[in-house]
């Protein structure tokens, strides 16, 4: 059966409704209906002038278009040559473009980490364990940064051992120094991959641990690659 009130759709164009989330370039689904009430989103006619804004009613019961931005002003249906077309049913968002050149950065901050990765010094090393050491909190959240020299080479893959006893040489007295049991508990899910392919969604933490993995595992690399980003 046909609607009584058929659909079609256009493209959003400024920024005048962008407070209620319709941006340049979405796509908006209207339903006819020259009938519309207090808050409804509508496509209106305006001297064969078309423009997408809230309609309202004043306490004389005058119509208004309402823009749904601070830097543009409401104005009044009267004395216009104006009509309702349609209601505002849908917003189909837009697809955001990532640039080329901020995807590259990304990149390249990876590549600098790769290669620079093996000029890591023991002194770098041992300094990033001290600082990263008050964040520790349960033995477990050393995977976190276990899992960040990993990424850099500093330690092989699966090599826990070797990480233990650079933790206790440089905090030996810390209340939850690591255990190979501990790190492997943590090895599961995203957490087993490195940690820019970590998700939330899909690890053995939530929420706020997670986070807290995450912050840590930062840290860790921001320590590590400290000297090296000065010298660059």
């Amino acid at each position: 059966m046909l609607s009584m009130n058929p659909e079609f759709t256009i493209v959003a164009k400024g920024d005048s409704m962008q407070d209620v989330g319709i941006e340049q370039g979405d796509v908006l689904k209207i339903v006819y209906d020259e009938c519309a009430h207090d808050g409804d989103i509508v496509l209106a006619s305006i001297d064969g002038e078309t423009t997408i804004k809230a309609y309202c009613e004043d306490d004389d019961g005058s119509p208004w278009l309402v823009p749904q931005n601070s830097n543009y002003e409401a104005f009044p249906l009267g004395g216009c040559n104006c009509r309702i077309v349609g209601r505002v049913r849908e917003i189909i968002k837009s697809v955001p473009h990532v640039s080329y050149r901020d995807c590259m950065r990304m990149i390249n901050k990876v590549k600098l980490r790769k290669v620079c990765a093996p000029e890591i010094s023991q002194a770098q090393i041992s300094k990033t364990i001290r600082e990263i050491a008050p964040m520790i909190v349960l033995a477990r959240q050393w995977y976190a940064v276990y899992r960040a020299m990993a990424d850099l080479n500093i330690v092989g893959e699966g090599d826990y051992d070797t990480f233990i006893e650079l933790v206790k040489t440089e905090v030996p007295s810390h209340k939850n120094l690591p255990t190979r049991v501990e790190l492997q508990r943590m090895a599961l899910q995203s957490f087993a991959k490195p940690v820019a392919l970590w998700r939330i969604g899909n690890a053995p933490v939530q929420g706020k641990r997670f986070n807290d993995y995450l912050k840590i595992a930062n840290r860790t690399k921001d320590l590590l690659l400290e000297r090296l980003e000065i010298l660059s």
